[in-house]
Formats: C-alpha cells, structure tokens, sequence
C-alpha cells in the first residue's frame, strides 16, 4: 500500500500540475515561506501545488513540511513577525468554527487578536468588524441573515484568506462497530464510545479511535485542534450540547434550561442537580464560575479569553446566585453567548484545578495524562486522577507511551446512560494514511479522526473490514496569511505601497487576490481530494444555511488575471 500511495501522490500532483498550463518565466518579486502541515497525505499534495503555483507569478516560495505543533506557537504569540524572525508568513490550514451555527466572530474580529484571542492572522477591517458585530448582537433573524451575507460579500472583496475548498469528511469503520454516527469538529462533536456497540464482543467490549497528531494540551481552555477535542471530549461535558450530528440541535447538558430577558441582556441558567465529578464531588454553579474565572484570567494565556470577555464583559457580570443557578447580565444581547460561550466551552472542576497554578497547568498531568494526582474532595475523601477530572462518560486511564494510546473506563456514575457495549476505550495515535487503514484491516482500531483524509484510497478499501461513511465536515480548507506581514498583509512593502502609502492595503489585497486565482480549486477537489468536496470561496460551510449560494460564484482559475492582479500591485513581469 505505500508504493501504491506514493504513485497515487505523483499522478495526481501531475495531473493537476499539467491542468494548471505552462508557467512563464517571472522575476521572484518577494519571499514568502509557506508551512504545509504534515498530519494530511493529500493536504500536502495540494500544498506542493499551491507553492508551485505562486511560484508562476514571480513569488519565490520556500515551502516545509512540518507539525502542527511548529506552526500554533508561530502564529499565536500575537506579535505579528514574519516567519524569518520567529513568526510566520503562510500556512495552510483546515478550520471550523468552534459551535455549529456559523460564528465568524471567533476567529476574524479585530478584537480577537492573539494572543488571548483566536483570529491568528491579524483580520483587521471595519466593514468585516461591523458584520460580525450586527450578527453577533441582534435578536432579529432577518438582520443577521443580512449581516451574514454583507460578512461574505465584503470577505470576497478583501480575501484576507484564500479559501481553497469545503472537503467532505471521509472515515473508515469496523464493519461490526454500530453507533458511529458524526464526524469530529472541535470541540462540540468527538468520539462517542458510550454510543459504540462491537457486535459480537459480548458486554465488555473494548474499542479503539486513531487520532493523528499529538495534543499539545488536553484542558479545554487551551485546545488548538479537534486531535486534542478528540482525546479530552470524551472527559468533559458543556452547559449545552448538540442532540446529533445529522439536526445539529443544541440541547440543555449540563443546564437542564434557561430564561432570559426581553432585551437579550439577563440570563438565569438552571443546572442539573446531582451530577458528580469523576471524583464523585457534586458538580455546582461554582464550576461554572470558575471555568469563566480561569479562562478570564489573562495568567493563564487560554486563547478563548478574548473571545469569551467580549461576550461576557468581565467577572464582575455573572454570579453564583444559587447552588444549582448562574445569573449572567451580558453587557449587550450576543448570539455568542448561546451558541458558543454555553454550546462549546467545557466546564473544569473548581476542586480538582483550582489549586493548579497558571505556570504549571500545561504540564500538569491533568493536561498531559501522565502520572497521577490526588484530587481532595469535600467530604475529605482522595481520588486519584490519571488526567483531567470531567463529569463526562469516560474517565481517563492515563497516557500508555508504548502504545502510543489515551485509555478510557467508561464511568459507571455518568448522569446519561451508555447506550452501547464498550467498557474500555482507547485512542490511538497513528502517523499516516496507509498505517491507519493498515490497523483498521487488522483489528486494532475500530475508527479514525477524518484527518487521515483516506478518500482518494476508497476503492481500496473492502468492505469486508472497512465501511467507509462521508459526512458533511462543516470545515474548509484555506491558505492562511499573515495580515501583517509587509508585502501581502499590509501592503507597504509594495511598489505601490512605496509609492502611495494610502494605497498600500489596496495593494497587499491585489497580492493575495493574484494568488487566489492562480489555485485551481475544481481539479484539487477532482485530482487530489479523490471527488469529496466544492471549490471555496468564502469561511463559511458550504451546506449551512448562512451560506450566500445566490451572490457566491466560484473563483476563476485564470493564471492571466492573477498576473494582471501582481501588476496593480506595482510588480511588472
């Protein structure tokens, strides 16, 4: 199977190439380092190609093949350098918002800066800003679907990213496993062994998930990925949850429900009474205060605490106002608050974390699930932790490094009752496309994370040890840039930033306009993506229904227009 990969690699990055023409010989107007994560086969196809094909209109591109781990401390040290001095220029990347109902207010508002925020690559327009502020605060349907459509029609004219395409999320399962009924999307959906039956395997059956790169971090204030969702998902639960991947309804988890006021403002959540910490402490309103408090509190560098005080506004607007309630007044009404701040932020246990300092949290077993703790609870029992302490279905079992596995219990005390047969649950990390399908065909896993992007190898496949499922990802693939940087972010570094500085972002928005035309989408999707996925256009689901289908076209793959772009841009071929 990997001779048969490596050949599939070359034919399809040749075929692609050869649809992509001829270059013409082009002076190299700048350098642009491009780093191309090394967790997806096809990805880093699809990465050579885009380098190439910057390539043909005068940028010199050095392009590497690195973990993800290189690139997340590059881009969120919040200091905007460009990748020669530490920081980075381009990478690419596949992203989702952090809740199901469309939320580009996470990731693109210019308050959301690293390193407390999530919006990476220094997205900074008034016009974006003040979509993103009409979709978060008003209550009226007809307005945000208006500020939705102003959001994409004003990222078309900017593309501050070039967004390459909307894969379909493809994996492969254990044709007896039951139960595996959604894809992974950090952090809101993940494996759910409590779901899983193994037919045959009796009522103690056990079962294993592969999962691609390593976490840096297993708290759920610090995650960067859903390959660390994946392993921590399981652990935790949120206030609210979503009922199935297929309705994508939110539904009250840890809060059995809530009222709110007229004007959007006053929120009373109700919590469930009687769920315990896998420690057996009783899950409270101070959990939940504390979980806000932690994430609030700029010591320990969570990189939701921008994005969750500009919802909340400060400690000072939520407090304890009953053992089993929270009352939160929200400076003004955000849609964030439901669908994000409720919907996607776990919640951590005041008595097992409280006493872990900021400096140490991150490498603190509860975090990397190597060795064990004492977690001290009020009725002056022990329990000792061997990870993170959730009140979720699973409880961890440590970190096996010979195995290179996360080990579950399934948690005989979970508030809702397991539904399949699996008592023991592993996940597995596993390097690569063929050694995935490989322990799949040998029994040692029963599924995958979607990273392994195992779609262009389907027929490869036999049902008689794989079923292979397609799934809407609600995800995009996209080449992310450094806004910035001098050339393509801001644009001063421009001939025509040079020479007229009022023009110098109009300047860097051609740059990366040229680039997005020279990508040709329909053949990445057709030739790389083995057929699974549309050809992007704007940071938004294809399938949502916020998605603008009636004003988005696709974008022209014209090497013409994006030479035409570098000229406006001052460049001269």
């Amino acid at each position: 199977m990997p001779k048969r990969r490596t050949l599939m690699q070359a034919a399809a990055a040749a075929a692609v190439t050869a649809a992509a023409g001829p270059a013409r010989a082009a002076p190299p107007f700048f350098k642009l380092y491009l780093m191309i994560p090394n967790n997806q086969p096809a990805r880093m196809i699809w990465g050579t190609l885009a380098a190439q094909q910057m390539s043909r209109i005068g940028i010199d591109v050095v392009s590497s093949f690195v973990p993800f781990t290189v690139i997340a401390p590059r881009r969120s040290r919040g200091e905007g350098k460009p990748h020669p001095d530490g920081g980075w220029d381009c990478y690419l990347e596949r992203y989702y918002y952090n809740a199901i109902k469309p939320t580009p207010n996470t990731l693109f508002h210019s308050r959301l800066m690293p390193p407390g925020g999530e919006n990476y690559y220094y997205v900074n327009d008034p016009q974006i800003d003040a979509s993103l502020d009409a979709i978060s605060n008003t209550r009226d349907d007809a307005e945000r679907g208006a500020a939705y459509k102003a959001f994409q029609k004003r990222w078309t004219e900017v593309e501050p990213l070039t967004i390459l395409f909307y894969p379909q999320d493809v994996i492969a399962v254990n044709p007896k496993l039951k139960g595996f009924d959604a894809t992974t999307f950090n952090p809101v959906f993940f494996p759910q062994p409590e779901k899983w039956t193994i037919e045959g395997a009796g009522r103690n059956a056990t079962a294993a998930f592969a999962s691609w790169a390593p976490p840096a971090s297993l708290i759920p204030m610090y995650t960067t990925g859903y390959n660390e969702s994946n392993i921590f998902g399981p652990v935790y639960n949120r206030l609210y949850e979503y009922e199935s991947w297929e309705n994508k309804k939110l539904i009250p988890s840890l809060a059995t429900g809530h009222t709110v006021s007229n004007d959007g403002r006053t929120w009373v959540i109700s919590l469930r009474q009687g769920v315990k910490w896998h420690s057996g402490e009783e899950f409270t309103a101070a959990d939940v205060k504390f979980t806000w408090d932690t994430i609030l509190n700029a010591a320990y560098g969570s990189q939701l605490r921008a994005g969750l005080l500009a919802v909340l506004g400060g400690t000072e607007n939520y407090k304890v106002s009953s053992k089993y309630e929270v009352t939160v007044t929200l400076p003004a009404y955000n849609m964030l608050f439901l669908d994000w701040a409720l919907g996607a932020l776990a919640m951590m246990p005041e008595h097992a974390y409280k006493d872990l300092r900021p400096e140490s949290l991150r490498g603190h077993t509860a975090s990397t699930w190597l060795g064990t703790y004492a977690v001290k609870t009020s009725d002056g029992k022990s329990f000792t932790a061997r990870g993170g302490v959730g009140t979720g279905p699973w409880i961890p079992q440590g970190y096996d490094p010979a195995r290179k596995a996360y080990k579950y219990a399934r948690n005989p005390n979970y508030w809702k009752p397991h539904t399949g047969n699996v008592t023991t649950f592993y996940i597995v990390n596993i390097q690569g496309t063929d050694s995935v399908l490989s322990a799949l065909k040998a029994g040692e896993i029963d599924a995958h994370d979607p990273m392994y992007d195992i779609g262009p190898q389907v027929s490869t496949i036999d049902p008689a040890w794989g079923k292979v499922q397609a799934f809407d990802s609600f995800k995009w693939q996209h080449i992310c840039y450094n806004l910035k940087h001098p050339v393509f972010g801001t644009g001063v570094d421009t001939p025509l930033g040079r020479q007229d500085p009022a023009r110098a972002a109009e300047a860097a928005a051609y740059i990366r306009r040229a680039i997005s035309h020279a990508m040709p989408r329909e053949q990445i999707v057709k030739e790389i993506a083995g057929g699974y996925g549309e050809p992007g256009v704007v940071p938004m689901p294809w399938s949502a229904p916020e998605y603008d289908h009636d004003a988005l076209k696709p974008i022209a793959y014209d090497l013409g227009l994006s030479r035409q772009y570098m000229e406006k841009a001052g460049y001269e071929f």
